[in-house]
């Protein structure tokens, strides 16, 4: 009865003893020795290492392995937060292609602001952001403004935290084609570049029927680069001010501002060519003169 005993132990240590080898292999991350045998541990997904065939195969966890297992690498789209993983010195996420696909991809509350070429150019506007699902929250005209207005009154502050736009159109300049304090001028344009600071947009340079003395290079190096659209060598019909375009002068305008928004812009957005013309603004329109309100 005793040998039967013995022999039942004895049998049941042959199994036992390779289990708990086997567990505790399983829960080590290191290799280790068992009677002069070295084991180590395998993984499906290591890369190997072959520098030198005469030394024992060196293993090391994968890097995305590692991030799956810390999760500590995230990406937040609402402010492109970036949480590197430690060992990711070499991981580089490209946050401005990021950026336009978020835009180009989004639907956007869009403001439109500035002289009286603004005026024609919302109207415009107004059949992109309907054919393309964006809200046309406000069109600010300032007749008669230039740079200083825009950039010196606290008035555009207040209608961008009032009216929240994730998208701007500027459109200023047509007033001071024959201005020559450049240099003036080009630190009021810095200083409203400030104030769009945060918010994607595009500056839309005017109109020419007349050559500059230079504001339209003022505004191009103060604005963010590939931000600006240059419009003084654009053929548009002219309307009987011979200072304005007609009807159709801004429908060609904003159908090539559309194409160089979507397609060439720093902050693309989706401007497909409206199906409908015309249609009504059912959005705020804010006039204003700056020979009566200049704003500061």
């Amino acid at each position: 009865m005793k040998n039967n005993r013995s022999s039942i132990f004895f049998s049941s240590l042959t199994i036992i003893v390779p289990l708990l080898v086997i567990f505790s292999y399983n829960q080590l991350d290191h290799s280790f020795k068992i009677a002069g045998v070295t084991l180590k541990k395998l993984f499906a997904d290591d890369g190997i290492s072959t520098n030198d065939k005469n030394k024992p195969k060196k293993l090391k966890k994968s890097y995305l392995a590692k991030i799956n297992e810390e999760k500590n690498q995230k990406i937040k789209a609402d402010s492109l937060q970036i949480v590197h993983h430690k060992d990711s010195s070499n991981f580089i996420i490209d946050t401005s292609t990021f950026e336009q696909f978020v835009s180009q991809n989004s639907e956007e509350r869009v403001l439109i602001m500035g002289d009286s070429e603004c005026g024609g150019l919302c109207k415009q506007l107004n059949d992109y952001c309907i054919q393309n699902g964006h809200k046309l929250v406000v069109s600010f005209v300032w007749n008669s403004a230039t740079i200083f207005n825009f950039a010196y009154a606290d008035t555009v502050t207040k209608i961008i935290k009032k009216y929240k736009p994730t998208y701007i159109f500027l459109v200023v300049g047509l007033n001071e084609l024959y201005a020559k304090d450049i240099a003036k001028r080009k630190k009021a344009a810095m200083t409203l570049a400030k104030k769009l600071e945060g918010i994607r947009y595009s500056w839309i340079g005017p109109a020419n029927y007349v050559k500059d003395y230079g504001i339209n290079n003022a505004f191009f190096t103060s604005a963010i680069p590939g931000t600006f659209f240059s419009s003084k060598d654009l053929n548009l019909p002219k309307g009987s001010d011979n200072r304005h375009p007609n009807t159709e002068g801004y429908r060609m305008w904003m159908d090539t501002i559309a194409t160089w928004v979507s397609t060439s812009a720093k902050y693309p957005i989706t401007m497909n060519k409206p199906l409908k013309r015309k249609q009504g603004i059912k959005s705020k329109i804010i006039s204003l003169n700056a020979s009566k309100y200049r704003g500061y």
